[in-house]
């Protein structure tokens, strides 16, 4: 193990002050996604910045304070404040970014200087007031009561494409910048790039052969001669998927027979779209288990590893990644363990991800995929919408683990296309992961992206679609890697320490004695006219080069 050191002369400290030690792990996982120099708050010491969820502490040279909070604060009655309360399901709006409230929030009448007002109503959640030598100002709701939200319950579908958490981080750059104060951080992306791509391919089927008179095979069916007609009859889809379906329904016996190649077994394909893009693999362990002894029996999937074991060298070969799609390992250790380990022998690999089959998850989830010995886990996601379900593309970490890392899933095919949920076109699927793919670009992260093993192959025939959307996300600074090199750069980020260093902060990283993609990004208000609509572009990654200096880390040690 390496460390890296960098210095910075001048930077912005914040100091975080609670109203109580609930909110110490959401406070302090929130500043690990927003990575600038900040300490809990210690008596005595003074900061640039006080950032406060109860009552403020006594003040010494801060220039600006900003108090969080529904409320009512001894601040609201010495400056005339009439507090009215809201019970969650609000919207702020600050001119240029939504922000989705699921806490209780305070509002206040709408002033001259409103710096977030309530969609629906003529009231406001933040104001601004100029205190002597300071500026103050007044949130209506709890930060990291919103961040806890976030990272534990996560977001109701119909906010889904809102990256609430990031806009969180943005608006509080902003606010420090609109003050005079620079800001120092680590982006979420690595130098070079806007944001990293992980492409991830969830393995339910090997082969159609493996499927007789069951379920699936009657579903196949159904949909290659039945659903596929009706599609194309609404103007859903075109003819040459109709005969393409028609025909593989046809040519079964064929397959089944051995004469033709199982229309289902289609990594060599993806091998052969992805090539210099990297993947990951998530393979089932064991065969017709359906789990939890609760499950219906056709979530039990009809092989196994083992029985895919010629397409693991060819994954790896390509610099892929071959993960657990796990059964029983979010609900029990010791099946977490076993699953774990069928893994392990059939890849030689020690450290190991995985994603729930069917996304299954519960509270204790983290705390048991750790304790399995799971590297990260990439189940936090939606079955039905596409988006951002934490409000962030950054892996997190969840509330009960101490090291695990979970890494959302953004963009899954069958949430997009399947009815019963989404049930888009394809023009109206692109469009939305094109705004999708924006917002990644704009606030860094991970972008992750699941489509399905037999994606590509009749009756889904969702490949076309498939290589327009990394045609969408490739135009641009964007890092291709597999879910573990994304996991391991983020806790590469994850270990930069701020420490006080006289008038500035000292930077140290825990390295692993590799090249360093870190970035330092500096906005310096100083260099720039601080109006909304410049200080809005220092909201995501569009900032314009002359309010901020980017640098590789090794320029600094």
């Amino acid at each position: 193990m390496t460390y890296r050191n960098a210095r910075w002369s001048e930077s912005t400290l914040i100091g975080v002050y609670l109203k109580n030690e609930v909110e110490r792990e959401s406070a302090a996982e929130f500043f690990e996604l927003f990575k600038t120099p900040w300490e809990f708050y210690r008596e005595g010491e003074s900061y640039d910045v006080l950032l406060s969820t109860g009552e403020c502490p006594p003040l010494h040279r801060e220039k600006l304070v900003i108090l969080y909070g529904s409320g009512p604060f001894q601040f609201d009655t010495v400056h005339g404040l009439t507090v009215d309360s809201l019970r969650g399901g609000c919207i702020l709006h600050d001119g240029y970014l939504d922000i989705p409230l699921y806490g209780e929030t305070a509002t206040f009448p709408t002033s001259d200087t409103p710096l977030l007002k309530v969609k629906g109503c003529a009231r406001s959640a933040a104001l601004v007031f100029n205190a002597g030598p300071r500026k103050v100002l007044r949130i209506g709701y709890n930060l990291f009561g919103e961040i806890r939200h976030l990272l534990t319950i996560g977001q109701p579908p119909e906010h889904a494409t809102i990256p609430s958490l990031d806009h969180h981080i943005a608006l509080l750059r902003k606010w420090i910048l609109g003050a005079g104060i620079p800001v120092l951080e680590i982006p979420p992306a690595p130098a070079g790039s806007d944001f990293m791509v992980c492409l991830t391919h969830d393995v339910d089927f090997a082969a159609i052969r493996n499927h007789r008179l069951d379920h699936t095979l009657a579903g196949f069916l159904h949909r290659a001669l039945v659903g596929t007609t009706i599609d194309f009859l609404k103007g859903r889809s075109r003819w040459r998927k109709v005969v393409t379906n028609w025909k593989a329904a046809f040519q079964l016996p064929a397959v089944y027979a051995g004469v033709m190649k199982d229309p289902w077994t289609q990594y060599a394909e993806y091998l052969k779209i992805e090539k210099g893009m990297k993947s990951t693999f998530y393979f089932i362990p064991f065969r017709n288990r359906p789990g939890n002894g609760k499950s219906p029996a056709r979530r039990s999937c009809r092989y196994d590893i083992s029985d895919v074991s010629a397409w693991t060298a060819p994954i790896l070969c390509q610099g892929g990644e071959i993960g657990l799609h796990g059964i029983d390992a979010w609900n029990d250790v010791s099946r977490g363990k076993e699953e774990l380990e069928r893994i392990r022998q059939a890849t030689g690999a020690n450290e190991v991800g995985v994603r729930m089959h069917w996304l299954y998850f519960g509270p204790e989830s983290p705390r048991i995929l750790e304790e399995a010995g799971f590297l990260y886990d990439s189940t936090w996601g939606y079955n039905d919408a596409v988006g951002f379900r934490a409000g962030t593309g950054q892996p997190f970490r969840l509330s009960g683990a101490r090291r695990l890392l979970e890494l959302p899933l953004i963009i899954q095919d069958t949430a997009l296309f399947y009815k019963g949920r989404m049930g888009l076109d394809e023009d109206s699927a692109l469009e939305l992961c094109r705004a999708v793919i924006g917002k990644a670009r704009r606030f860094g992260g991970a972008l992750v992206v699941n489509w399905h093993h037999r994606s590509l192959a009749p009756e889904r025939l969702w490949g076309e679609f498939y290589q327009k959307l990394l045609g969408e996300i490739g135009k641009k600074r964007v890092l291709f890697v597999t879910a573990r090199e994304a996991v391991d750069w983020f806790q590469e980020r994850r270990s930069a320490v701020f420490v006080r260093n006289g008038a500035g902060v000292r930077v140290s990283v825990h390295g692993n004695g590799r090249p360093s993609r870190l970035a330092l990004r500096v906005y310096d208000p100083r260099s720039i006219c601080l109006d909304s609509d410049v200080l809005h572009k220092a909201c995501g990654r569009t900032a314009e080069a002359s309010m901020e200096r980017n640098a590789l880390w090794g320029s600094y040690n």
